[in-house]
């Protein structure tokens, strides 16, 4: 228990103060605890950080599976709109992507290259899952005979544009801009009947 208030903690200030804003004091100060009892968890702030990035990692590729997950009985269009606005929602006053999104582009020096490994491995899963919705789509003509891997990119950059501007939405105007967004794409690459 105490380790996961240690890490949720954690996640919260240092996605508000930055790494080196944070210090195992406030770390230990916000979870109510003597800092020495922090490293009867953990071994030093690298480890914490460490295991706040990991669990982001393990709760986003959860989200991915679920969001993209396939029912047979709803058509490709209707799948990518609601990965689309899944994903948009995800983001929007999540503390775990501002972390990633923050640390993805200033990450402290020890963990660049592993941030960005682990980030484009779980980036290509996401498109990976996004193609074969979008095989399907082109198999049963709902779609565009076009490279699927391609419409995947373009959808996924899309996607992703859309979520860094997220921050600066009132909650009314998300869902319209989403579904302006959203239909403007899919009228690009729907069979035209």
């Amino acid at each position: 228990m105490k380790k996961n208030e240690i890490l949720n903690k954690a996640l919260e200030l240092f996605a508000n103060q930055g790494y080196f804003g944070t210090s195992m004091d406030d770390i230990a100060k916000a979870v109510g605890i003597k800092k020495a009892s922090l490293y009867s968890h953990y071994s030093g702030k690298e480890s914490i950080f460490t295991a706040v990035f990991d669990n982001i990692l393990a709760d986003y590729s959860l989200f991915i599976n679920n969001l993209t997950a396939y029912n047979e009985n709803i058509g490709c269009q209707e799948k990518l709109t609601a990965i689309f606005a899944g994903y948009i929602k995800n983001c929007q006053n999540n503390v775990k992507m501002a972390f990633w999104d923050r640390y993805y582009y200033y990450p402290p020096e020890y963990l660049k290259e592993y941030i960005q490994k682990m980030t484009y491995e779980i980036e290509m899963l996401l498109i990976e899952k996004i193609t074969a919705i979008i095989e399907l789509g082109i198999k049963n003509r709902e779609i565009i005979d076009r490279e699927a891997h391609d419409l995947a990119l373009s959808f996924y950059y899309m996607m992703i544009g859309f979520s860094m501007a997220i921050k600066f939405y009132d909650e009314q105007d998300i869902d319209k801009d989403i579904a302006k967004c959203i239909t403007v794409f899919l009228d690009g690459i729907r069979i035209k009947t």
